[in-house]
C-alpha cells in the first residue's frame, strides 16, 4: 500500500493524502469498466502472446508500427508481446526490471507527461492500474508484481480509440 493511501486510511493528514492520491492517479475508483473488459478479451490471430518472464530472461519483440510513441512503456522495460484486440485496440505486455513501487512511479510519470489524462485508477499492495485518455486515444495500463522474479514487475498497456 502506498504511503498516501496508508495515511488516508489511518487518519493522518487526510487532506494531504487525498490530494496526493488524486494527483497521482486522477480520480480514484474501483470496479470494472469498458477498458478493463477490453484488456481481458481474447487476442486476435497474428498476435504474439507473452508468457510471464523475468526481465533478465525476456526476449524483446517490436511494437506494431501503428502503436503511438506517446503510449510506449518507459525506457528499459522489455516489450514481450503484442495482441490485437477488437475495435482496433492493441495490448502490449512488457516486463520492468524494477520493483513494483519504482515501476508504479515511472508509469504514472510517463503517462501524465505525454499528453494523457489519468482516470479510474487504483493502487494496491502488489498491483495498480489506471485508465488514460488524450492524444485522440484512450487506454489503460496495469502493473503487477511478479512473485517469481524479485524486483521485477509485469506491465500491460491497452490503447485504442
Amino acid at each position: 500500500m502506498t504511503e498516501p493511501v496508508r495515511r488516508l486510511r489511518s487518519g493522518h493528514r487526510p487532506a494531504a493524502a487525498a490530494l496526493a492520491v488524486v494527483a497521482v492517479l486522477g480520480v480514484a475508483a474501483c470496479g470494472t469498466d469498458e477498458m478493463d473488459v477490453a484488456m481481458k478479451e481474447p487476442a486476435a490471430s497474428g498476435s504474439t502472446k507473452a508468457a510471464p518472464v523475468c526481465a533478465k530472461d525476456a526476449k524483446g519483440v517490436d511494437l506494431p508500427s501503428s502503436f503511438p510513441a506517446e503510449a510506449r512503456v518507459p525506457d528499459g522495460y522489455v516489450v514481450t508481446g503484442t495482441e490485437a484486440r477488437s475495435a482496433g485496440r492493441t495490448v502490449v505486455t512488457a516486463v520492468s526490471p524494477k520493483p513494483f513501487k519504482q515501476t508504479l512511479a515511472e508509469m504514472q510519470q510517463a503517462y501524465s507527461s505525454r499528453g494523457w489524462r489519468p482516470s479510474e485508477g487504483e493502487v494496491e499492495a502488489r498491483d495498480a492500474e489506471s485508465n488514460f485518455a488524450g492524444n485522440g486515444l484512450r487506454g489503460r495500463w496495469a502493473i503487477r508484481e511478479i512473485p517469481a522474479c524479485p524486483s521485477n514487475t509485469a506491465v500491460s498497456v491497452l490503447i485504442g480509440t
